[in-house]
Formats: structure tokens, sequence, C-alpha cells
């Protein structure tokens, strides 16, 4: 009986050191597992865009079956319909800048200046609000994302100073206040399988399920999610024949993902990617 009460004890002592021991993952490797809920590499759908928008640099979901997109240079937004397969309306808001996000909350357009600054309206509307962000000096920004949880918009810098780079502020829509939300640092991103060299995020979004920031990058071709507390939680990097220079990143509802690219000398497309729960 000694002997059998011997035995359990040090099997216990035994699973009990094993327990602990797996509690921190070894260097290098990301923290937790996490299953992507997309195939990145088999597309639902791809919608080819007109001449319009071969320069596409963001999109938005608007409304059921419909997406906002903006390009570089031209101050208009088009309405894109994914059950025509055609830019069912477009709308100005200015004249020419260098424009890379845009993001629908709540009834009004935001669409953001590489240089920061914010333009503000309504759909279709001839009042256009416009405000200059406090960022840093020498920072340019390309992605612009919402979360809902704390009512900010996201902006993703693309090349940063020493204080901004490599970093996503949030802009509060009610107090008009600038906050740096996280930042990466080079440790992070090699551990996630990443050259820093190449991390200069072109599109950021918050899933409307799970709340992670889903980020892309164009230079790195990359996929990168992340939690609100600078968390790498996941990595892939993107066939550049199926995402020949990813600019735009939005989710429908539902969790369906869309990815738009430019058309680098050819038109540029969305591709969609279902949800798998």
């Amino acid at each position: 009986m000694n002997r059998f009460l011997l035995g359990i004890a040090v099997l216990l002592a035994g699973c009990g050191t094993s327990s602990k021991k797996n509690d921190k993952p070894e260097a290098g490797q990301l923290a937790a597992p996490f299953k992507l809920p997309y195939t990145l590499t088999a597309s639902t759908e791809k919608y080819t865009l007109p001449k319009e928008l071969e320069e596409i640099s963001g999109l938005t979901y608007y409304k059921k079956d419909q997406l906002l997109c903006v390009q570089d240079e031209e101050a208009v937004v088009f309405v894109y319909d994914t059950q025509k397969k055609a830019v069912a309306n477009s709308f100005g808001f200015g004249g020419y800048g260098d424009f890379e996000g845009i993001e629908y909350v709540n009834g009004e357009v935001y669409v953001l200046e590489s240089n920061g600054n914010l333009f503000r309206f309504e759909p279709e509307s001839k009042q256009i609000g416009r405000t200059k962000t406090d960022l840093p000096k020498k920072t340019e920004v390309e992605g612009l994302g919402y979360d809902p949880k704390t009512k900010r918009l996201l902006i993703a810098v693309k090349n940063g100073s020493q204080s901004s780079d490599k970093a996503v502020y949030s802009f509060d829509l009610l107090n008009k206040a600038v906050f740096k939300d996280m930042s990466l640092n080079d440790d992070q991103l090699e551990a996630a399988g990443i050259d820093p060299k190449t991390y200069k995020p072109s599109a950021i979004a918050v899933h409307p399920l799970t709340g992670e920031w889903y980020m892309l990058t164009s230079a790195g071709k990359r996929l990168l999610i992340t939690n609100r507390q600078a968390k790498i939680l996941y990595s892939e990097p993107l066939d550049p024949k199926q995402f020949r220079q990813p600019e735009g990143i939005c989710f429908a509802p539902n969790g369906d993902m869309f990815i738009s690219s430019e058309g680098d000398g050819k038109k540029g497309y969305i591709l969609k990617f279902d949800y798998k729960r």
C-alpha cells in the first residue's frame, strides 16, 4: 500500500512540474495559439475594379452588399456594389491629396490623408469637415480603422520618427484628441517571423466579432493580427501573385473579410474571404 501511494505522489508531482513548464512559451514563439478564421490562399470572390480605382488605397463596409472605396490622389468616395460587381455611386469631398484610408462610422465618412489630416462628412453632403490630428512630425500614416469598444479611429503609422515608428494612434471622436495606443518593437516582430525593415502598415481594421486588430503590410506582403495590448497573435505572409499591392482591409458585420489591392499598372481589385467560425 505504501508503495502504491508513493507511486501516485510521484506521478502527481511530475504532472505539476510539467504544467508549470508549459505556462510560458519558449523564446521566439508566439504567446498563444491562434487559428485564423480565413483561408488566405483561396478567396471566395474577386471583384475587378474600374480604371478610376486602379490605385485603390482604402475601403470600408458601408451597408449590405456595398463598400466605400477611396483612391490615392482624387478626393472622391466610390460606392462599390458587390452584387452588381460595379460602382453604384460616387461623391466628392474636396480637391486633390494623398488619401490613404477610409472608414464609415455612425452615418459619417472619415478619410485619412498621409499627413494625418482627417476629412469628415456625411455621404453626398457638401459640408466637409477637416481635422488636423496632432501626430508627431515626420510621421506618414496609411491605415485607418475604427474600434467600437473605445469609440476611436485607429491610425496606423507607415513611416515614423523615433517616437512614432511602428505605432498605432487613436483619435477620440468625442474629444478630438489623439492617443498613442500601441507600438511594436523589433524583437516582437522578429519573433513573429517579420523583418522589422519591411513592417510598414498600409491598412488596419478591427474584427467585428472578436475585437482583434488586423493589419496589412504592403511592402512586406503580410497579415499581422494583434490584440489591444500590442500582443502579436498571428502573422502570415501574403502571396504577391494573389495580393499584388494590398492597401485596404475591412469586415462585414458577419465577419467576412475584404482586402483590396492596387493595380500596379493593371486593374485594382478586391478579394473576399468568408469567415469560418
